[in-house]
């Protein structure tokens, strides 16, 4: 009777166990370089909202500290999640994660801001899912180039040159470089001749480059032709500095120097609306949401990255979303993605 009951109870709880395991979701960790950036804000929401319950799901702000971001990267590990994405606040501490994570053989998704391949090709369970820096900087040089030949009047000295500003990010970011390279190349192969007044650096931040600016307009203030910028949030730093000497005020486009940015945040859009900044380019938050939560299900599922997708990969480790050129001509499809 004894045993009976012993071998009952031993059944009962191994019924319960396969039950717990059978319901226990994958989980996933995710850290973002800050949750205050307004592409980020989104990114995040349309993410929450694509793996609703079909995964467990911890996000965390790294509050644009790499130290900090490591701390994360840490607590993912000791909680054995099955997945964890990075949104990178350094790109060049890529490989110093892949080699923390592949210890545990735990898959990486790199997204929004790119490693280079080598550090990618370390660890065959890592992935970028995001826009790339060529196409970034290519598609904001074609703005600049198509704005250029359409308006004669930017001209300012009439010597066929663009007279400009350039705003870059941290001094370390390879992204930040490549997108600023890949525009002066595009410019360059299509005969436009840049004559760079300043290139400096703002470190993604919109106070640090409206200080900048204040700098370069009291020393340059009647020559500039346009403000080019790595990011839209140093771009309304820019925007704020020129307004306080009365430039960009005016939706006739009086006393204007174009501003052209990259990322497309909502308070951007809106300042093209206003006519107080010229362009960007855009990666819709909700596409690559979509294409993060699509490949980090299949690969906790222990299915092919790309499995029921018309996705494909770029050196085996790419998947890219394109940038789109944004200005005041398709402005309101850009301001939909958001609403």
């Amino acid at each position: 009777m004894g045993r009976r009951i012993l071998n009952f109870v031993i059944l009962l709880f191994i019924s319960f166990s396969l039950i717990f395991t059978q319901n226990k979701k994958s989980s996933i960790g995710v850290a973002l370089y800050r949750f205050d950036d307004n592409y980020i804000k989104y990114l995040k929401s349309y993410i929450e909202k694509n793996i609703g319950n079909k995964a467990s799901l911890t996000i965390l702000d790294s509050h644009n500290s790499q130290i900090t971001q490591n701390d994360q990267i840490e607590i993912f590990l000791n909680r054995k999640v099955n997945l964890i994405a990075i949104n990178l606040v350094n790109e060049s501490y890529a490989q110093t994660i892949i080699n923390k994570v592949s210890v545990r053989n735990i898959p990486i998704i790199f997204f929004n801001r790119e490693p280079d391949l080598e550090a990618l090709n370390s660890y065959n369970n890592v992935w970028y899912i995001g826009g790339s820096s060529e196409n970034a900087g290519t598609a904001q040089g074609r703005v600049i180039a198509d704005s250029w030949k359409s308006h004669a009047n930017w001209d300012k000295n009439e010597d066929g040159k663009i007279q400009c500003i350039i705003i870059k990010g941290r001094t370390n970011s390879v992204e930040s470089e490549n997108r600023t390279q890949y525009m002066k190349d595009y410019l360059k192969k299509n005969n436009i001749k840049l004559n760079i007044l300043a290139e400096v650096y703002a470190f993604d931040n919109r106070k640090t480059a409206s200080i900048e600016m204040d700098k370069l307009m009291a020393k340059y203030s009647q020559k500039i032709e346009y403000i080019i910028a790595s990011d839209d949030n140093m771009a309304l730093g820019a925007l704020d500095s020129i307004k306080k000497l009365g430039f960009n005020n005016d939706s006739r486009m009086l006393n204007y120097i174009p501003i052209v940015g990259i990322g497309g945040t909502p308070e951007y859009l809106e300042a093209i609306k206003n006519y107080s900044v010229f362009a960007t380019v855009m990666q819709n938050p909700s596409t690559q949401a979509e294409v993060l939560s699509k490949v980090s299900l299949n690969i906790i599922n222990n299915k092919s990255p790309l499995d029921g997708t018309t996705l494909s990969f770029e050196n085996n480790k790419y998947i890219f979303v394109p940038y789109i050129p944004v200005t005041m001509f398709n402005l309101d499809r850009a301001i939909e993605i958001y609403k």
